[in-house]
């Protein structure tokens, strides 16, 4: 059995391919040898009717998994990792036993770490998805109630361990570097376009004059409000603070920060998705990069001085200077920056190139692009021209369908509904409790984005894979109205492997959700086959099934 690894420094992404039909296989156990201590991976659903406790897990050995993938959430940063994969056969439920026979290997040893993703650039990922079985019985969920008012407290309490686990690494990491550029004096310089979390604020306030910041007022639909006001008021006589009230006619989206060396010179930048917001950390997908790298840094610093000097207003020579990229390598890493907006969507025009150009796969996170010429249509484009010639593996998890009654988007590959060309979902909860699941909360209530993450990359595991990431939304508004940083990462296979791992981390979280909102109740998943018919659909030739296997192992 054909075995392949794959993670992001916080979670874990097995694919396996079997060399075909196993009879009477009722599934995959899966075994993790964590330091060098043997396990057998648990999980959460059993066979269709079988007595359990609610949120009871069982062995993989008992309860198998019933495909050819696993995300494990349960391994920990710092981990020594192997896995090996099992068929369990039997003539029923109750009757399991390993086909050791048909067994993987154990796979080469992974250590579970941030720093061995791509030299002088680490990636991180929060956990914030909050449609989740272990958020739900964390909170204690019940149909009548989503202790909505319990979650919203949770995220505003500086360590409570739920919010610590919420925004993960991510918030970790971020957390670390100003807790410890505020302890040696560094100076930092941010650019933000959402502020109220509590524990960030504080640290901001402790740099006193060593923290530069250009604050934007966020979202808002009248000229004069500000989204950021009690933040601004908190920081206004205690850090070097400007003001920069673009909004409504634009927003000022950057979330990039800057931090200098020992000799106050620009040395590593923090840039991505996530807003400085407490949902932004804990209730939001989201992604940020750590690069070292006194280049790029200072390129960061010298957009900060050109928003800090535009104030309120967009001058035509900042549009200008936005349309000629930043560009170096990163320890041979090759690096392309755009800050917009820019004149022409010439940062869009480069994305398309690579979209356009794919051999294998695309993969993707998107909040809103926008209903027409954004990334997001490019990919659908390049993925119905795939049917006359090679097919590419594309898959994405959308915040909410752009479309608008003049321009609708096609999410759905409506015209070949067999073999589909490409997949995207939507975000959904579990709405009513059945027999094995808790009723789950879509998002926290008042707030809009679940997956906030704006990430497209392009042929992973290929010989030059490429990453966009940034705060850029991948749309033309992005592209010539707001304040962006766009980030075109090529040829770092370890940075796209930890990307795909957390894009299907996401994609798969939603996946089954969402497949169940929309279909009848007779055609859902209610448990485990007893049986080993379940196979056949996976390993169907040419079917859509044995196309995602096979990327994901390498054929």
């Amino acid at each position: 059995m054909k075995v392949k690894v794959y993670h992001n420094g916080d979670d874990v992404f097995i694919a396996w391919k079997p060399t075909g039909f196993i009879p009477d296989c009722r599934g995959f156990a899966l075994f993790r040898r964590r330091n060098d201590v043997e396990e057998i991976v648990s999980t959460w659903v059993g066979f269709v009717d079988q007595d359990h406790q609610p949120g009871e897990r069982r062995a993989s050995t008992n309860w198998p998994i019933q495909k050819y993938q696993w995300t494990d959430y349960m391994a920990n940063p710092g981990d020594k990792l192997q896995y090996r994969v099992l068929p369990m056969v039997g003539p029923n439920k109750d009757n399991l036993r390993p086909n050791a026979a048909l067994a993987s290997h154990w796979t080469e040893e992974i250590t579970l770490s941030h720093d061995e993703v791509q030299p002088n650039i680490q990636a991180y990922f929060n956990r914030g998805i909050v449609a989740a079985q272990w958020v739900s019985r964390r909170l204690g969920v019940t149909d009548t109630d989503l202790k909505t008012a319990k979650l919203r407290k949770v995220i505003n309490t500086p360590g409570d361990p739920l919010r610590e686990y919420l925004y993960g690494p991510l918030g970790k990491q971020l957390i670390a570097i100003l807790t410890t550029a505020a302890h040696e004096k560094r100076d930092i310089y941010a650019a933000l376009f959402e502020l109220d979390d509590e524990q960030l604020i504080a640290i901001l306030e402790s740099f006193d004059q060593h923290a530069h910041l250009v604050l934007a007022n966020g979202s808002v639909k009248k000229k004069g409000e500000d989204q950021n006001s009690a933040a601004r008021k908190r920081l206004a006589a205690k850090i070097d603070i400007h003001n920069r009230m673009v909004a409504p006619h634009a927003l000022g989206h950057n979330k990039f920060l800057v931090i200098c060396d020992e000799k106050n010179k620009p040395r590593w930048v923090w840039t991505g998705s996530q807003n400085w917001s407490m949902t932004g950390l804990c209730t939001q997908a989201n992604n940020s990069v750590l690069i070292d790298d006194p280049e790029l840094a200072q390129a960061y610093r010298q957009q900060w001085d050109k928003l800090k000097a535009a104030g309120d207003s967009t001058p035509a020579e900042l549009k200008q200077a936005n349309s000629e990229p930043h560009q170096q390598d990163v320890k041979r890493t090759p690096v392309h920056l755009w800050f917009t907006p820019t004149v022409g969507q010439v940062d869009l025009v480069e994305a398309r190139t690579y979209i356009k150009n794919a051999k294998q796969a695309i993969l993707f996170l998107m909040f809103n692009p926008g209903p027409k010429d954004s990334l997001l249509n490019e990919i659908i484009d390049t993925a119905q021209s795939g049917k006359a010639r090679k097919r590419l593996y594309i898959r994405g998890a959308i915040n909410q369908d752009p479309s608008t009654t003049k321009n609708p988007v096609c999410l759905f590959d409506c015209e070949n509904s067999i073999k589909p060309d490409f997949g995207v979902v939507l975000p959904a909860a579990i709405d009513a409790s059945t027999k094995w699941f808790a009723r789950e909360m879509k998002k926290l209530p008042g707030t809009f984005a679940m997956i906030h993450s704006k990430v497209v990359l392009i042929d992973p595991f290929g010989a030059q894979p490429v990453l966009m990431t940034g705060s850029h939304n991948l749309g033309p508004k992005a592209s010539g109205t707001n304040d962006e940083n766009l980030l075109i990462i090529r040829d770092a296979s370890g940075l796209a492997a930890a990307y795909a791992t957390n894009i299907m981390s996401i994609y798969n979280q939603y996946r089954w959700r969402y497949r169940s909102a929309i279909q009848s109740k007779k055609k859902q998943w209610k448990g485990l086959e007893d049986g080993d018919s379940w196979q056949k659909g996976y390993l169907k030739a040419n079917s859509v099934a044995l196309r995602e296997i096979n990327f994901w192992v390498g054929e």
